[in-house]
């Protein structure tokens, strides 16, 4: 019942999924899916990048030391999430890696 409910369901994503997709091996699919939530994932981050300069000028040339505070504090909770960022992206590299040599025998990069 789940692998039917599975088959059946639409991905949402940056990336438009081609023709080949529901008749490609699980590996493909894999990798397909990681590499639009890689799209996802860096995205966001160049909005947060964006954030964070916001604030760092904020923090910069605001006068009152309270709201310095409070934007030092949002800058942390940003910097938090920026590595949380960093870290996903780096789990996804690593599934892309993964599968492209399950699917392959060998890595993107291997030249031998």
């Amino acid at each position: 019942m789940i692998k039917k409910l599975n088959s059946e369901r639409a991905l949402r994503g940056w990336i438009y999924m081609p023709k080949w997709y529901k008749t490609s091996s699980d590996y493909t699919k894999i990798n397909l899916q990681a590499i639009d939530i890689s799209i996802m994932l860096r995205e966001l981050r160049s909005r947060l990048v964006f954030t964070y300069i916001r604030l760092q000028h904020a923090i910069r040339f605001h006068d009152s030391t309270k709201t310095r505070a409070e934007l030092k504090f949002q800058k942390r909770i940003l910097d938090e999430h920026l590595n949380q960022i960093d870290k996903l992206l780096k789990e996804n590299s690593e599934l892309q890696n993964w599968s492209f040599k399950k699917e392959h025998g060998e890595g993107p990069y291997d030249l031998s």
